[in-house]
């Protein structure tokens, strides 16, 4: 990453306590920029070593002060279990927060992503983030439209009935599990045949289609075990209800245990459009095997309806999938151009 200014960490705690990471890359004024990855990877995945230029180089090659967010579902932190709630509340006030109190700053940028996106999302329309002046949405918000297969998964109850035994699910090998990952492993083969890869066809299985493979170099196919990892069941099983409902919910509404954790069985506090009133932009991949692109279509109506068309804007990118978009060989070309014109919005 010789194109890189040297990275600067600030390590925090969440607002529950929980230990969380900022990788800070200064590339000049405009911004800060806050970049927020899914689940079950890490903020690696802006920053990819196998392609000629990554995501944190392109924004620092364009004067970004880029700051890349490792929250509680990266898997260069300790495995835990919690719900999208947890770090709606808990890690994005926090993250926002200590990048406003390093660099003095009165609001950031945002380019969130996946869970993260959904997370992110959750807490702005909370009312959590009033600082955040602008946000890139990737390839979902807070509705939640599903391929049939992971419908299917959901609907079945695939991630409780796993719960039972298991405490994550991982695509790359898993010596503390080994008789259960290889009986996975095989499964997976059995079904998956677009590469030769037992990572990928894991990754499938846990999260869809996460990319086109014609959109990846060899390099970074071969290398996904860099980049993913462990994710816990109970985020799994938070994600499969959003899944069910069609939009974001509290984990577990409706049932007991939502009265005895929120109080009531109501919609959540959180869909409130009044709280996204600010510049958005909404990305999705044509292609996209893990969130169809009407989910963004759907939080982009949504709002237009509710707070008028002035704030929003939404791009479908051709070609593209879910995680290609920032982990595609040519992505600098066709995809972080997209993402380089919203910021400079709102820089």
């Amino acid at each position: 990453m010789d194109t890189l200014p040297a990275a600067e960490r600030h390590d925090f705690t969440a607002d529950d306590g929980t230990p969380l990471q900022l990788t800070r890359y200064r590339g000049g004024t405009k911004g800060p920029v806050l970049l927020v990855h899914g689940a079950g990877v890490w903020s690696g995945m802006f920053m990819l070593p196998t392609l000629k230029e990554n995501f944190v180089q392109y924004l620092v090659r364009h004067g970004y002060d880029t700051w890349l967010l490792d929250w509680r579902a990266s898997v260069e932190l300790p495995l835990r279990q919690f719900t999208l709630d947890d770090a709606a509340r808990y890690d994005m006030p926090a993250a926002v927060r200590r990048v406003r109190e390093v660099t003095k700053e009165d609001s950031v940028q945002a380019v969130v992503h996946c869970a993260g996106s959904a997370a992110f999302f959750m807490s702005m329309a909370a009312g959590y983030l009033p600082a955040v002046r602008s946000v890139v949405a990737s390839q979902v918000a807070l509705h939640h439209i599903v391929p049939p297969v992971t419908q299917l998964k959901a609907m079945l109850r695939l991630p409780e009935t796993l719960d039972v035994a298991l405490d994550y699910l991982s695509p790359d090998e898993d010596p503390q599990n080994p008789v259960w990952q290889a009986a996975f492993g095989k499964l997976v083969d059995l079904i998956s045949h677009e590469c030769d890869s037992t990572v990928c066809h894991r990754l499938t299985f846990m999260y869809g289609h996460l990319y086109k493979h014609a959109r990846l170099n060899r390099e970074t196919h071969d290398r996904l075990e860099e980049q993913f990892g462990p994710c816990n069941m109970l985020t799994f099983r938070h994600l499969a209800q959003m899944a069910r409902a069609g939009h974001a919910v509290a984990f577990d509404h409706g049932t007991e245990e939502n009265l005895r954790r929120y109080g009531s069985v109501k919609p959540p506090s959180y869909l409130r459009a009044e709280h996204l009133r600010r510049p958005m932009t909404f990305l999705s991949g044509a292609q996209n095997g893990t969130y169809m692109p009407a989910s963004t279509e759907l939080t982009y109506e949504w709002l237009r309806e509710e707070n008028g068309g002035d704030w929003y804007q939404r791009k479908v990118l051709e070609g593209y999938g879910h995680l290609d978009t920032f982990m595609g060989s040519t992505a600098a070309r066709d995809t972080y151009p997209v993402v380089l014109e919203a910021l400079e919005a709102t820089a």
